[in-house]
C-alpha cells in the first residue's frame, strides 16, 4: 500500500514524549489561515512511499514513538493504519482538524483511531494560537484513546510551547508552534 507524506523526521522532541518519529502527511483541503505547512495543502505534493518502507525508516530510527501530523492524516487512514501496525503499534498521536465525534461518525477513520494513543483534534484557528504545548490554538483537545499519554494529556495547553529546528542539505525544518510573539521576532531578523 502507498501513502503520500510531505516530510518525516526523526528525534523530534516537542510533540510529545521521548524521541518521537514525525510524519507529516500530505493533503489538506482545509487552508487554515496562519497554518504553519501551506505546503501540505497539494494532495498531488509530496513523496509516496511505500507503507512497509515508512515503517521500516521507524524501525530503524531509534525512536520512543510517532507524532502524525499534516496535511490532514485521516485523508488517508488506512495507509497510516498500515504503518503503525507494521511499525510494531507504538505510542501514536495524530494531530488532525477534524473533532474526534466527527471521526467517530466515519467509518474510514475506525482503523487509525484503533491504533491511535492520543488525538489533538480541532482546527487551527489562528485568532486562538496561544503559544502552549502540543497544541496550535486554545479550541484544540488532547483526547486520550488510551492510557498511554495520560501525563501527556494532562501537561496538554499548560505549558509554553517549544520549536525546534532540523537542517538538511537543501532545507530546514521548523517544528512545532511558534508563539505569535516569537513569529512577529522572526519578521524582523534579517536573513
Amino acid at each position: 500500500m502507498q501513502i503520500r507524506v510531505h516530510a518525516v523526521e526523526k528525534n523530534v522532541t516537542v510533540l510529545g514524549p521521548g524521541r518521537r518519529f514525525g510524519i507529516w502527511v500530505q493533503g489538506c483541503p482545509r487552508k487554515c489561515p496562519g497554518c504553519m505547512s501551506p505546503e501540505t495543502w497539494d494532495p498531488n505534493g509530496g513523496m509516496i512511499y511505500e507503507t512497509q518502507e515508512l515503517a521500516e525508516k521507524f524501525l530503524q530510527s531509534g525512536c520512543d514513538g510517532m507524532t502524525i501530523s499534516g496535511g490532514e492524516p485521516f485523508l488517508q487512514p488506512e495507509a497510516l493504519a498500515e504503518v503503525i501496525r507494521l511499525s510494531g503499534n507504538p505510542g501514536v498521536i495524530i494531530y488532525t482538524g477534524f473533532l474526534y465525534e466527527e471521526l467517530l461518525r466515519r467509518p474510514d477513520a475506525a482503523a487509525l483511531l484503533a491504533v491511535c494513543d492520543m488525538l489533538v483534534d480541532g482546527p487551527f484557528l489562528e485568532d486562538l494560537r496561544d503559544g502552549k504545548n502540543l497544541r496550535g490554538s486554545s479550541n484544540q483537545r488532547a483526547v486520550l484513546l488510551t492510557d498511554r499519554y495520560q501525563e501527556t494529556a494532562a501537561s496538554f495547553g499548560t505549558l509554553p510551547t517549544k520549536i525546534e529546528f532540523f537542517l538538511h542539505d537543501d532545507v530546514t525544518h521548523l517544528i512545532g508552534i511558534p508563539s505569535p510573539e516569537w513569529l512577529e521576532r522572526m519578521k524582523k531578523i534579517k536573513w
